[in-house]
């Protein structure tokens, strides 16, 4: 990269790493009190901070939040090398059940998924940043399957996704039915074998 390159992302002023951190962690913690939401003068006060600071850098509460989830759950798409393409996908399911029920990524990615829907800058980065990769990752097992012999050809991989994710984002976000320990076993054994190349 040239040394005259400049970054892209943020304008104004590098962010203070302290004072970054400083407002993550008061956005996570007000929304995951729930008192109210975590609205900017509550992250800037409880971050001790300026709200212009905050504003500086984040064009919304909704924003703040969500580089917060992106922060905490960057690691959470790899796979097992050594596993067999169902192990890797079954794998991956449980632990993103996991990441949603057990930890606060999870409540912040509902209180985000509903901010979406009046804030589209929220939702396009909700799709190009948190799903799009997770997606990618699931295509990918799939594209290794099918060199490996063990995915049949010709899938819309596209369609697949849609089948495993949709029950765990489903359960999310109606609270219909519990994320249970077993729901990615179940995903599987009614998924694989329309996935599965004929012996």
């Amino acid at each position: 990269m040239s040394s005259n390159a400049q970054p892209t992302s943020r304008r104004g002023r590098p962010r203070s790493e302290n004072a970054r951190r400083a407002v993550l962690d008061a956005a996570a913690e007000l929304a995951l009190e729930g008192a109210g939401g975590a609205g900017i003068d509550a992250i800037a006060a409880r971050a001790g901070v300026s709200r212009t600071t905050v504003y500086k850098w984040w064009p919304s509460a909704a924003a703040v939040l969500l580089e917060g989830l992106l922060e905490r759950t960057h690691d959470t798409i790899e796979s097992p090398v050594s596993a067999t393409t169902r192990e890797a996908l079954g794998d991956y399911l449980t632990r993103l059940i996991a990441l949603i029920r057990d930890t606060p990524p999870g409540a912040l990615l509902r209180g985000l998924t509903a901010a979406s829907v009046t804030d589209q800058v929220v939702g396009h980065a909700l799709i190009n940043e948190w799903l799009a990769p997770r997606r990618a990752a699931a295509v990918h097992l799939l594209a290794e399957g099918v060199r490996r012999g063990e995915v049949r050809a010709g899938l819309d991989y596209d369609a697949v996704a849609d089948v495993l994710f949709a029950p765990i984002y489903y359960r999310l976000m109606y609270a219909h039915q519990p994320l249970t320990d077993r729901l990615s076993a179940e995903i599987m054994a009614v998924c694989w074998p329309g996935i599965a190349a004929s012996e």
